[in-house]
């Protein structure tokens, strides 16, 4: 995310305009998706002025870069805190796709606007799965070290098999009218089943 295309508000008033800007270029995004949305849009819904948008950002590309940027470190943060207490790769697993599920459930706007991002620029799209799968092979290296996974296979590949799970499984949740903890329980069960046992007998 480059840090000249946008601006911090200093003051509180400013944080509650900031805000309001993202709210609301979120649900649009969401709604109509990037290209379909244009910054005059925003301004509107948002109830500012026109000028009042271009203190915090250069255009629309930097604030949905900035959008983009903020649900990856939302989303890492909400695994982080899921699975801290955690010691075993297992349960690692199990607690932070719980979690995953669980936000994707609460915040439905998010997967629209990061899977645009394919769309809406090729370098953004990368740089958003590039950056978790590091992350998530720094992690499973550890878990090599420590025997709790095969050292046999490659861990770039298995970063990519466990965030597609995720974000596929993410859909499976998204689908549903309702969603209990029951519910994410069992989901998590079964992927945690096919992960711990293979698919093939």
């Amino acid at each position: 995310m480059n840090q000249q295309n946008y601006r911090l508000p200093k003051r509180s008033d400013g944080q509650k305009t900031f805000d309001q800007i993202i709210d609301t270029a979120k649900k649009l995004f969401s709604k109509n998706g990037y290209l379909a949305t244009s910054v005059n849009e925003i301004i509107e819904k948002s109830g500012i002025a026109t000028g009042t948008f271009y203190i915090y950002f250069d255009d629309k590309f930097a604030l949905y870069s900035y959008i983009l940027a903020k649900y990856r470190k939302l989303i890492r943060k909400t695994i982080s805190e899921a699975i801290k207490d955690a010691h075993t790769r297992y349960d690692k697993e199990r607690l932070g796709l719980r979690a995953f599920l669980k936000f994707a459930w609460e915040d439905p706007l998010a997967y629209r606007i990061i899977w645009e991002s394919m769309f809406v620029d090729q370098k953004l799209f990368k740089e958003y799965y590039q950056t978790f799968s590091v992350d998530y092979q720094r992690q499973l290296k550890r878990s090599v070290d420590s025997h709790e996974v095969n050292d046999n296979i490659d861990l770039e590949t298995l970063s990519y098999i466990l965030m597609g799970i995720s974000n596929f499984v993410g859909l499976q949740v998204l689908f549903r009218d309702t969603l209990t903890d029951k519910d994410l329980d069992r989901i998590c069960d079964e992927v945690m089943k096919v992960l711990d046992h293979g698919m093939f007998r």
